[in-house]
């Protein structure tokens, strides 16, 4: 058969051009094993993991394929194939891809890989390194290839032009220009933090890349023009590119540069003058006391005058002390030694070296000297003379300055005395300054100090995360073993399952191999439009659950044994309280025997219940009777239900169409609800904002023009169907003049008024809720509106979260305006835990055909994917709010919209873009987009932009479309006013209750009265445990601990346990100041993270994070309530008093990803905060 095969391909045939055929041809004659090249052009039409087959006929293995391009069914190449002439078989030596093809979409996408024209790229610079760097996480480019003028830096955003490189098959930019760009004229620079600064408090700039005229550094408050291009830096949007003075202020010697300040030149010795290097005091029990020795020595051959000497005072806790002595002086606690001249000698070379000063013996400790400071003065150090005689004592307060007399004389020294007072836990260091008449010489004192509370908490057993991977055997059989009576959906009996949306191989292969992703799916580099939408977001859905996959894998565990508990087996798996790995209740798990001769017996198990990191199993009954605690390994899969329902959500709101995804004009549609509000006040505001938003809005209303031509008044005249008023519980429906909630402010019920008319649906309305502003509860009055006023409408509320979604729920039960058998909670099949409050309504959401038919339904979002399942399609709920939208990604989003009209329906996404948005692992998703929920990308179009000029008479925003919410009624304005200046436009007002937020501000412990905020820098030491991947500080824990007891028992201002609640990321954070709260008798104070406070206030927060929070540590320095340990050199003028702003923002290293690990040396903050507390880190390590 390949004989004749063979003979019909031959046509194709030609002699391929190598040496050995140039040589001559063949000899006659053909032994068995002799060959021919020959190339051929064809099409892979099988291909598995290992080999393939082209046009069926001709055999190829991964290994001939060239630059590791992986092949797919369908993709035309060019083969080198050996023929044997005694067989005839074909088998291809080298094959080459021709064309690139991405399932069967390369057609509609234009050229496949071989077309030799650009693309344009729309991406992020995501890394930069020597003369180059990549957009996107994989397309390269090179400065050259730049335009002139424009050095990127990371972040920055840009429009580029690239091509596939045929022989890396990677992506590489040919032309790099900014994506946006602009001049700003006349501007502040607003904030200056070592070489970073930000501009009118919303430009950031690094001198690292911006272009100055010769000779001018940018200082606090010089006004200047700036070009800027848009660029992701942390809370801004814009960076300088360069910059010019307009208007500059006069230079003070107080607002020197750090690098000026505490530069090396500052340590380094100078006039022959040498100075002992080593001063670092080591570790310090709290309480105690220590002495060290420096020595000044004059080695040259003129005498120096040691005019003073003194400390910097970074160390605001006072714990560093010292004490000039003379020839005649001995300290009675340091004994000095005679120490041999050579070993006196330092060399330059070493200045900045501590550890390289271990070797020197010209300074001396003595451990002796430690000493109980409750027993000895901090200040009181006895001295006398060589004859042995009590001289006089040291007054008894810290020593920051010292005028000694006389000259050092040449071939002469002194000796100062250090002594370091241990008072407040963690490392701190702090600045002596020898000031001579003609050079400065410092030196930097360290001291790490530790509490006893920190030895409840200490690590209990060496870290060890990375465990010994089981084995391979090769060719061991296997035998699968199922839980015969598990029934995933025991709770609920759904008739139709989702499809399975397979992840392409290809692209599995692409990530697995680190090939350039662009080379697959080219059309992750367009902007995101409705002709590419399903497929980016299939891509990006994709690339998402590869990376949870490949992760998932690092969590298998080896050789672990399960515990009992009752019938049912539990494991313990560590770091699992934080999500990692993420498992909930239903997911698989594969549990294997060890192997034993050959053969390996699987186990399929599913969790029935998880409490902290303990996980309940089902298995086979006759394992779990017979299990004996052998040593098992672990296997973890990933649950890619959610990823399904949004793989179908993507097919469904198609329909929906650009109209509500890409919306461009505004078409006026007949209100859903005409009724008449008696709010003169709302009327006049409403009439004044509509008549500007004229040139904005298309009138394609047919009927009523005159009602709707000036933009949809609130107003209207009633009509007689909803004028007609009945009772409540009678079951028809009533229209309304009054609000559920009385107490709203304006732009609430401006908010309500516009949902209710529905002028703009089924374009997504937004309502912009800054924290604290009353979101939720214009949510609330929405629906319960929608419901009385509209008897045909169904509601469908979702929520990212299962607590955001439990708020809602129990927010509508609370407002008792719904009859019974109205309001459903459906929750997922996984989940056993409800809020005692709404377990009536969940049980009702038990089925879901029942709870279909309900009028307003509450589930999250993954969730709404239930009803796909059971045959709900598009229209089945005319009214769909989408809470904390922010927190979603857009296709998770997408769920429950697919679920309403694309005529009537009418879609609110509620939420804040400025916050935190949706988790997204994959740095390649993330890279390109699936980061940005649907409510940030919506806000981005324009038309949602701000337009202060066109609506600036009802918030900037089009009415139409966005309500933002702006009167906060959470916090005190000490706590409002940055982050209402950093992301609100300073338009966020205080109306909280003043009797609540100012019951703590004559606090004792506040650094400022009357300010409820303290920012307390701990430089304490993290450190993980056991198998557990999560991190910890105990000396971060330990302030948190002492904090919490000042305020539960103080005398002036004692707060109550319960309203006192602990922020904290991580999660063994978590149980070991939970540890510390338990022995000192606070167990009612809430101690979790952030997803565990939604929703909810207290009035105390303490805050125990590691990333770098710059504008709230530089806020907090200018408004003197900084505290704790020593601030970077830079920082320092402002706790000086040296900057004249009142609150500066200082710009700050991008915060690390959500679950990264502390990234440096000097960690957190605690801070306490009465009313509402914020507690960043500390600051970077100085100098």
């Amino acid at each position: 058969m390949l004989r004749l095969a063979a003979k019909v391909v031959s046509f194709f045939w030609r002699k391929a051009d190598c040496p050995e055929e140039e040589a001559g041809p063949l000899g006659p004659e053909l032994v068995e094993g002799d060959t021919r090249l020959k190339t051929v052009q064809g099409v892979v039409t099988r291909y598995c993991s290992d080999y393939g087959m082209i046009d069926d006929l001709i055999y190829f293995s991964n290994e001939v394929v060239t630059s590791k391009v992986l092949l797919n069914v369908g993709q035309e190449v060019i083969a080198v194939v050996e023929e044997n002439k005694v067989s005839n078989g074909l088998k291809a030596i080298r094959v080459e891809a021709v064309s690139d093809k991405w399932d069967d979409d390369s057609k509609s996408h234009g050229g496949g890989l071989s077309d030799p024209s650009p693309r344009v790229l729309i991406g992020c610079v995501t890394s930069l390194m020597d003369r180059a760097g990549y957009i996107s996480q994989t397309t390269y480019f090179s400065l050259e290839s730049v335009c002139e003028g424009f050095e990127p830096c990371k972040g920055d955003w840009v429009e580029a032009e690239y091509w596939i490189r045929p022989g890396t098959w990677s992506s590489e930019a040919i032309s790099v220009k900014p994506l946006r760009y602009k001049r700003v004229d006349r501007v502040c620079v607003s904030s200056l933090c070592g070489r970073n600064g930000v501009i009118d408090d919303c430009i950031f700039f690094t001198l690292d890349s911006l272009k100055l005229p010769e000779g001018y550094t940018p200082r606090r408050h010089d006004v200047v023009s700036v070009v800027v291009v848009e660029s992701s830096q942390s809370c801004y949007v814009w960076r300088a590119l360069c910059m010019t003075p307009v208007q500059t202020w006069d230079f003070s010697p107080a607002t020197e540069t750090a690098e000026e300040v505490c530069g090396a030149l500052l340590l380094k010795n100078k006039g022959d003058i040498e100075v002992t290097r080593m001063t670092n005091f080591g570790t310090l029990k709290e309480g105690e006391s220590k002495n060290m020795v420096i020595w000044v020595e004059n080695k040259g051959d003129v005498p120096q005058n040691l005019v003073s000497c003194k400390l910097g005072g970074w160390d605001k806790a006072k714990q560093f002390r010292f004490q000039m002595l003379d020839k005649a002086q001995v300290c009675p606690e340091v004994y000095p030694i005679c120490v041999p001249e050579k070993e006196k000698d330092f060399a330059d070379k070493n200045i900045n070296s501590l550890d390289s000063c271990g070797e020197s013996r010209t300074w001396q400790t003595l451990e002796s000297s430690s000493v109980n400071s409750k027993e000895v003065s901090s200040g009181d150090c006895a001295c006398k003379g060589e004859n042995g005689v009590k001289e006089k004592n040291i007054p008894q307060k810290q020593v920051t300055e010292s005028e000694p007399d006389g000259l050092i004389p040449a071939g002469g020294e002194t000796r100062i005395v250090i002594t370091c007072d241990a008072k407040n836990s963690g490392r701190c260091r702090e600045l002596l300054l020898l000031c001579f008449s003609s050079f400065i010489i410092g030196r930097y004192l360290e001291v790490n100090v530790v509490s006893e509370e920190e030895s409840l908490i200490a690590v209990r057993e060496p870290f060890s995360w990375k465990k010994s991977k089981s084995s391979q055997v090769l060719a061991s059989t296997k035998t699968t073993v199922v839980v015969t009576t598990q029934k995933r959906n025991s709770r609920r009996q759904l008739p139709s399952f989702l499809p399975q949306y397979p992840i392409p191989d290809r692209l599995k292969k692409c990530v697995e191999q680190k090939i350039d992703i662009l080379t697959f799916q080219p059309l992750l580099a367009e902007l995101l439009n409705m002709s590419n939408y399903k497929e980016k977001f299939s891509t990006l859905l994709w690339l998402e659950e590869i990376h949870a996959e490949i992760e998932l894998k690092e969590y298998n565990m080896s050789g672990v044994t399960l515990k009992r508990n009752g019938d049912l087996l539990v494991l313990e798996v560590p770091g699992l309280a934080e999500s990692r790995p993420s498992l909930y209740a239903g997911d698989k798990l594969i549990l294997k025997t060890q192997e034993y001769n050959g053969h390996v017996i699987e186990y399929i198990g599913y969790v029935v219940e998880i409490h902290e990191e303990d996980v309940t199993l089902k298995l086979n009954p006759e394992f779990e009777q017979a299990y004996n605690f052998e040593p098992m390994d672990v296997e973890f899969t990933y649950n890619r239900t959610t990823s399904r329902r949004c793989h179908f959500a993507l097919e469904q709101v198609i329909h929906l169409g650009a109209k509500v995804l890409f919306p461009e004009e505004i078409i006026l549609q007949p209100p859903q609800v005409t009724w008449n509000w008696t709010h003169a006040q709302d009327t006049k505001r409403d009439g004044q904002s509509t008549s500007k938003n004229r040139r904005a809005v298309k009138d394609q209303t047919k009927h009523a023009p005159e009602e709707h031509q000036a933009g949809a008044q609130d107003t209207p005249v009633p009509r007689a169907a909803t004028t007609e008023a009945s009772r409540l519980g009678d079951g028809s429906p009533k229209a309304r003049e009054k609000f559920f909630n009385p107490m709203l402010n304006e732009n609430q019920k401006l908010a309500v008024r516009r949902i209710l008319s529905g002028d703009c649906r089924p374009i997504p309305y937004v309502l912009f809720g800054p924290p604290g502003t009353g979101k939720t509860v214009t949510i609330i009055e929405a629906i319960l509106q929608v419901f009385h006023a509209l008897p045909d409408s169904r509601i469908l509320v979702c929520a990212p979260s299962n607590s955001a979604a439990d708020l809602v729920c129990l927010r509508l039960h609370e407002s008792r305006a719904l009859r019974p058998g109205t309001m459903v909670r459906v929750n997922a099949t996984c989940r056993f835990e409800e809020v005692k409050a709404i377990r009536p309504y969940c049980r009702d959401g038990e089925d879901v055909w029942k709870a279909s038919r309900f009028r307003v339904l509450i589930t999250t979002c993954s969730s709404a994917g239930l009803f796909y399942q059971i045959g709900l399609r598009v229209g089945h709920f005319t009214h769909v709010f989408v809470d904390e939208a922010g927190q979603a990604s857009e296709p998770e989003c997408l769920i429950p919209l697919g679920l309403v009209s694309d005529v009537s329906g009418q879609i609110v996404l509620a939420g804040d873009p400025m916050q935190l948005g949706p988790v997204i692992k994959s740095r390649l998703a993330m890279a390109y987009g699936l980061n940005v929920s649907m409510l940030e990308r919506l806000m981005s179009r324009p038309a949602y932009l701000r337009d202060e000029d066109a609506f600036g008479a009802c918030g900037a925003y089009n009415p139409l479309l966005v309500t933002k919410l702006v009167k906060n009624y959470r916090s005190h304005s000490a706590l409002l006013a940055l982050p209402s200046r950093l992301f609100y436009h300073r338009e966020l007002e205080v109306c909280a209750d003043p009797t609540v937020v100012a019951s703590l501000l004559g606090w004792e412990k506040l650094p400022r009265k009357g300010f409820p905020l303290i920012f307390h820098g701990v430089r304490g030491n993290e450190a993980r445990e056991g198998r557990s991947p999560s991190w910890f500080n105990p000396a971060e824990a330990v302030q948190v601990m002492r904090y919490c007891c000042m305020l539960a028992r103080s005398v002036s201002s004692q707060v109550s346990a319960r309203d006192i609640g602990v922020i904290t990321p991580y999660r063994k954070q978590v149980e070991k100041i939970k540890i510390l709260l338990r022995n000192v008798d606070l167990m009612d104070i809430k101690v979790g993270s952030v997803e565990e406070f939604q929703g909810q206030e207290y009035l105390v927060v303490i805050i125990s994070t590691d990333p770098c929070f710059g504008a709230l540590l530089e806020y907090s320095i200018t408004n003197g309530v900084y505290t704790g340990c020593d601030l970077p050199p830079e920082l320092q003028p402002l706790q000086n008093g040296a900057a004249a702003s009142p609150s500066p923002v200082v710009p700050w290293a991008p915060e690390p990803p959500r679950g990264a690990p502390p990234t440096g040396p000097c960690l957190s903050a605690s801070a306490a905060v009465p009313g509402c507390v914020a507690a960043p880190p500390c600051p970077a390590e100085p100098c």
